[in-house]
């Protein structure tokens, strides 16, 4: 299902914190301070106000439209469900046992094919031993299929808009200068998850050569990462030999030998000449450009590796090409993200 549905979880997130704050005169006595009482009630809001600023990051546009496009969906489900349940006359409970009825059965052969197909993942855990888990995740995934036909069926829209962000300039580049998408990656060197995120860029960058630009910000996290801020100035030097990608890709590949040796040897192996980089490098000489992308990075709210901006639209965390995709699509005029 697209993002069609009307506003829904807006009303639900607004009746959420509309409710902080009130209670009841018959409500039960949660503690006492003296002669206050601190009531369920007023516990309950206190609860409601500190999960929402976690959940949201205290607020952050992106993170608050990410859990109402959640609970959109949750809601279209439920009450497509239930719609549907209603024309046959049944409860959604029994209506969903019928389905399941029709359902065919996990064969053995359906096990050892998702076995051998994902046998990477395993780690090593013998046939036997993952084939529960295995035939349970299979009659899961069959079961939600047939939740998402009967949802797709109903004149469903969910209409929220994505927030945006705008992004000061700055950053190495690749991709065409005119691209109608610009991806931008807030990354650090050292994080195992923006290195994760490395062929997942290169996947969408293969995917759309003429209609996506890339574009690397620095995000050093100084106090997890004692080298990432190093090799991101580094990173810089290399750029001024017109070997930044070269030189991105080796410090990604080598992300646990970030030493000042191991710097100078990646530039060598990429053509750097190395008396100009170890100049560039003790000089220090992009210590404000990167400063100044973490600065930026701040003033959007991003505090975390790896974040991306596409389109002035915020994106927190490791994101699959599918993610990526959805929201390229719809920034191309394609169908919208949010399915």
């Amino acid at each position: 299902m697209r993002r069609t549905f009307a506003s829904v979880s807006l009303a639900a997130f607004a009746l959420g914190c509309a409710t902080l704050g009130t209670a009841k005169k018959d409500d039960p006595v949660a503690a006492r301070i003296g002669d206050e009482v601190i009531t369920v009630a007023e516990l309950d809001a206190s609860i409601k106000e500190d999960l929402w600023k976690r959940e949201t990051n205290d607020g952050n546009p992106s993170r608050v439209h990410d859990l109402r496009i959640s609970a959109a969906k949750a809601l279209v489900g439920r009450r497509a469900l239930e719609a549907e349940a209603k024309k046959r006359g049944l409860t959604a409970d029994a209506m969903l046992e019928e389905e399941w009825k029709k359902l065919p059965p996990v064969t053995e052969q359906d096990v050892k094919a998702f076995y051998d197909a994902n046998s990477s993942q395993m780690q090593g855990a013998p046939y036997e031993a993952m084939a529960p888990r295995i035939r349970a995740h299979l009659e899961s995934e069959a079961k939600r299929k047939a939740i998402d036909a009967i949802v797709a069926k109903a004149d469903a829209r969910i209409e929220l808009v994505r927030p945006r962000v705008t992004v000061n300039a700055g950053g190495q580049t690749r991709g065409p200068a005119d691209a109608r998408v610009t991806i931008i990656e807030f990354s650090d060197f050292q994080c195992p998850f923006c290195q994760r995120a490395k062929p997942v860029l290169e996947e969408i960058a293969n995917k759309y050569p003429n209609d996506v630009r890339i574009v690397y910000r620095n995000l050093p996290l100084d106090s997890l990462h004692p080298r990432a801020r190093a090799s991101a100035e580094a990173a810089q030097c290399a750029a001024e030999g017109n070997r930044f990608w070269e030189y991105h890709d080796r410090l990604f590949a080598n992300n646990r030998a970030l030493g000042d040796e191991d710097l100078r040897k990646y530039a060598k192996e990429v053509g750097l000449d190395a008396k100009a980089f170890d100049e560039c490098v003790k000089a220090r000489r992009h210590k404000d450009s990167v400063e100044a992308d973490v600065q930026e990075a701040k003033r959007l709210g991003i505090t975390g590796t790896p974040a991306f901006v596409v389109n002035g639209i915020l994106m927190s965390g490791l994101q699959t090409a599918d993610s990526f995709d959805d929201v390229i699509q719809e920034e191309l005029g394609g169908a919208p993200a949010g399915s």
